[in-house]
C-alpha cells in the first residue's frame, strides 16, 4: 500500500484523492473554482481552493483550506473556510455582485 512506502529521501507522500468544481456563480466573477482534495500516509485528508482571495488585512493572495477524516468533510470545512473569509473581507451587502478580477487570482494550471 502507498501509506507504507518507505524510499531514500522521501519524507512524505500525499496523494490527491479528490478533485472538485464548484460552481459559485453569484460570488465569483469566472463563476467556479476547482478544489483539491490530498490525503496524507497517516489518512488525513486536506483540501485546498485553485483560488485565492485578496485578503484586505495584508493585500495578500490566500487560499481556502480544510482538513478531515474524510474526503467529503474536508471539502466541506474548505467550502466553509473559503465562504468565512469572503464573510470577511467582501460582505454580500458591500459586494453584491459578488468579486471582480483584482479580488482574485487563480492557481497557475501546472501548480495544480
Amino acid at each position: 500500500m502507498w501509506k507504507n512506502l518507505e524510499l531514500n529521501g522521501v519524507q512524505k507522500i500525499d496523494k490527491v484523492s479528490a478533485e472538485f468544481v464548484i460552481w459559485m456563480h453569484s460570488m465569483l466573477s469566472y463563476g467556479k473554482m476547482k478544489i483539491r482534495i490530498y490525503e496524507d500516509q497517516e489518512g488525513i485528508f486536506s483540501g485546498i481552493t485553485d483560488l485565492h482571495i485578496k485578503r484586505k488585512f495584508d493585500g495578500d493572495f490566500e487560499a481556502a483550506v480544510g482538513f478531515g477524516k474524510t474526503v467529503e468533510e474536508s471539502l466541506s470545512e474548505t467550502i466553509r473556510n473559503f465562504n468565512s473569509i469572503i464573510e470577511q473581507d467582501y460582505p454580500n451587502e458591500q459586494y453584491h455582485n459578488g468579486l471582480s478580477e483584482e479580488h482574485i487570482e487563480y492557481t497557475e494550471p501546472s501548480d495544480f
